[in-house]
């Protein structure tokens, strides 16, 4: 099995054009290339996505990401299909549970990707995921200066809120249901 670095197919002038990405549910299948696609961010993105907890992705860890219920927990990825090889991974959202209707959301674009609308395209998809499943809000943990996570967010036109947990650690929540979203 051959790794291919996502930064060397960037260098290769993929089509990085919206268009040419989609976003599909994640497979059990998924597993070896979920865990190329976070062993292949850089260290800044790794640190941003698990809030500075690991380095990376364990075989374990990936298998897990892939193993989805589609009912309470879900995961979706974005694609693309490179000429000559399998597809790659650009971009994966997951969604676990956090407490009676509510769900966490975390998510990751590949360094070469990122600001093209991946991450609005993910999460897209899973806001409507969560409202098919009748989750009433999502919840995002980000490290506090995270202005890209933060706006993306907000862009959702949803109620938010946020809050500062400490240690450099902000908690948004988002609202799917009551569009008079109270503290």
């Amino acid at each position: 099995m051959r790794t291919v670095d996502l930064r060397s197919v960037a260098a290769a002038r993929v089509d990085r054009r919206i268009d040419a990405i989609h976003v599909r549910a994640i497979r059990s299948t998924d597993a070896a290339n979920l865990q190329r696609f976070y062993n292949g961010l850089s260290a800044d993105s790794q640190r941003t996505r698990f809030l500075g907890f690991s380095a990376g992705l364990s075989g374990a860890q990936s298998v897990s990401f892939c193993t989805t219920d589609h009912g309470q927990r879900e995961g979706f990825l974005a694609v693309v299909d490179v000429p000559g090889r399998r597809e790659q991974i650009v971009g994966h959202l997951c969604l676990e549970p956090d407490g009676v209707n509510t769900a966490e959301v975390a998510i990751a674009v590949a360094d070469a990707f990122q600001h093209r609308g991946i991450g609005r395209r993910l999460m897209t998809a899973g806001v409507a995921w969560a409202r098919r499943e009748r989750v009433d809000r999502l919840t995002a943990s980000m490290s506090a200066g995270n202005a890209p996570i933060h706006g993306l967010l907000v862009a959702l036109g949803l109620p938010t809120r946020e809050e500062y947990m400490g240690a450099g650690v902000a908690a948004m929540t988002i609202d799917l249901v009551d569009q008079n979203f109270a503290a």
